[in-house]
């Protein structure tokens, strides 16, 4: 039971309202930058909704390539019983952790393992393939050294356009 006699729900909102009174920051002028970079998401939005779309798209292709060539390989240390090309939801999540950069490589490894391991048996249909590594590389290079930096690029593109709104935030000086 409850020590308040107030509905959780009713904390809640004034939750929201405390974080409310941050924006009242935002109208003083020494939160000039905050404002800059508040302004500078807004913008960013509606260009890093296409990016996120065509990163989810490029996601979604490589999770049905995953399925279909990953399905059943043996689960070992990265390929696990949780996370496998077994169903689209668990081949998305993978190459989501593959999009931050944890561990990729270790997964590649599993998914190209071999009867020589000993962990795999062509008799049973198990083992990995050898598209492995056209496959994660691949991805790696669009999904994290394209995509992932797109959006960066789009954040900049904005910050520099609210920037020649406001110069003082870079100077000629700071480029050098």
């Amino acid at each position: 039971a409850s020590l308040l006699p107030i509905p959780p729900m009713l904390l809640r909102v004034l939750r929201v309202l405390r974080i409310m009174r941050i924006l009242r920051l935002l109208k003083h002028k020494e939160a000039k930058a905050l404002r800059d970079l508040i302004t500078t998401m807004v913008l960013s939005l509606p260009s890093l909704t296409n990016v996120s779309l065509i990163l989810l798209l490029a996601t979604f292709i490589y999770a049905i390539l995953g399925v279909n060539l990953f399905t059943f390989v043996v689960h070992q240390d990265s390929i696990t019983s949780e996370r496998n090309f077994e169903s689209l939801p668990s081949a998305a999540l993978l190459l989501f952790q593959c999009l931050t950069g944890d561990g990729w490589s270790s997964i590649m490894a599993d998914a190209m393992v071999d009867e020589s391991s000993g962990l795999c048996s062509a008799a049973e249909g198990n083992c990995g393939s050898s598209a492995a590594v056209p496959y994660f590389l691949s991805f790696q290079m669009l999904g994290t050294f394209v995509l992932l930096n797109l959006i960066v690029a789009v954040i900049l593109e904005n910050f520099t356009s609210v920037g020649h709104v406001a110069p003082e935030l870079a100077s000629p000086a700071d480029a050098e």
